[in-house]
């Protein structure tokens, strides 16, 4: 394991939990939540202690996760920091966990527990319709309020940020925007293969670049990795976990993951019914409603097809990859029939909202050019997940 809860760092939050709780407290289980590139450990301990639940009133267990205390790349420093500060932004919520302790130096964030619930790619791979799609649409509302509660206040998240005092913390950040960044890779990618050129597209490239630069009422925590591993399905809701990657800027990326859904997620890689989509976009932009500027909504499709094209460019760049030949049959179907499909889900919300024609004509062209080079790009279609076929 990665990085895992030594003994040293387990001293350090119980340590650090005496002065919360007036007491060590005694650890009866220490059971692994985690897997090993990511050690996240839920703490059971003898008694309820004071302060250890979601709203500062008593619990028994913690999670708590464990990171590299150096050095760039997956894994480092910048990832927890990222993640004390996007949950100290959200401060009491019911969207996510709340942070207990911290400890950057050793390397340690101790959270309340959520407890033990199913991921939503797991009721989604389940065989239960009507919970499956009842779970979407809490989806919806989870992300609905990780935004609404967070819109105006980027001040708060800088600060969180600025505690650490380290200018290390947007490092392997901005996942759902990095490829809208990288378009020269796309352009290079096509050239090198064969595809429709890319570079037709550039104006438009640059006008959501701008967009996400400057998203102005548009402006949010974002949580930038918003796969169904990543969103509990609770009693009372979905819970949203790992803020790793969050930032604040441009809420199109993750509004986009309603609608693709889970672009960048690909192990388990099937599609939703299209009323369950508009059942969770409904969802989610019923709780914006209530905290976005009524003269924003007229641009609100716009917001969703700019957070789309950014999500898409970034599994585009990853052209040379589909391209190669010593892919297993099944990873080869799953990699390009996914990006054709994520390619028409794309010139959907372009148009819907008016938007972005170059790119999405180019989306268009490259679509029709992927599956007549590569058949099994358009053959079999996608899969529903389990809970909603036939």
């Amino acid at each position: 394991m990665h990085h895992p809860l030594t003994p040293a760092r387990r001293d350090v939050v119980l340590d650090g939990l005496s002065a919360i709780c007036g007491r060590r407290p005694v650890v009866l289980e220490a059971d692994g939540v985690g897997h090993a590139w990511a050690p996240v450990t839920r703490l059971v301990f003898d008694r309820e202690l004071p302060g250890l639940g979601g709203d500062d009133g008593p619990g028994r267990t913690v999670i708590v996760k464990t990171r590299r205390v150096d050095g760039d790349g997956h894994g480092g420093p910048a990832y927890l920091r990222r993640e004390i500060a996007g949950l100290r932004t959200l401060g009491r919520s019911d969207v996510a966990a709340r942070v207990i302790l911290a400890d950057d130096e050793a390397g340690v964030v101790v959270q309340s527990d959520l407890g033990t619930w199913p991921t939503l790619e797991q009721v989604l791979l389940g065989d239960d319709r009507d919970r499956a799609a009842a779970a979407m649409v809490e989806y919806g509302r989870a992300v609905g309020r990780l935004h609404a509660s967070t819109l105006g206040r980027r001040a708060d998240h800088e600060a969180a940020l600025a505690e650490f005092g380290a200018a290390d913390v947007t490092t392997g950040g901005s996942t759902g925007i990095g490829g809208i960044r990288r378009w020269r890779v796309v352009e290079e990618a096509c050239a090198d293969l064969g595809l429709p050129d890319a570079r037709t597209a550039r104006a438009d490239v640059a006008l959501v670049r701008s967009q996400l630069d400057d998203p102005g009422a548009f402006a949010a925590l974002v949580h930038d990795d918003l796969n169904p591993t990543n969103a509990l399905v609770t009693e009372h809701g979905v819970r949203l976990v790992d803020f790793e990657g969050s930032r604040y800027g441009h809420l199109g990326p993750d509004v986009s993951f309603l609608h693709y859904p889970f672009p960048h997620h690909s192990p388990n890689w099937s599609i939703l019914p299209a009323g369950v989509v508009a059942d969770a976009d409904r969802a989610y932009r019923g709780v914006l409603a209530g905290s976005l500027p009524a003269d924003a909504w007229p641009a609100y499709d716009e917001m969703l097809a700019v957070g789309a094209a950014a999500a898409l460019a970034g599994r585009v760049t990853r052209l040379p990859l589909l391209a190669r030949p010593d892919q297993s049959v099944y990873d080869s179907w799953r990699r390009r029939a996914q990006l054709v499909q994520q390619l028409g889900v794309f010139r959907r919300l372009a148009a819907r909202a008016g938007a972005l024609p170059d790119l999405a004509l180019w989306s268009a062209e490259l679509a029709e050019a992927m599956v007549r080079r590569w058949p099994d790009a358009g053959a079999p279609p996608p899969r529903l997940y389990p809970a909603f076929a036939e």
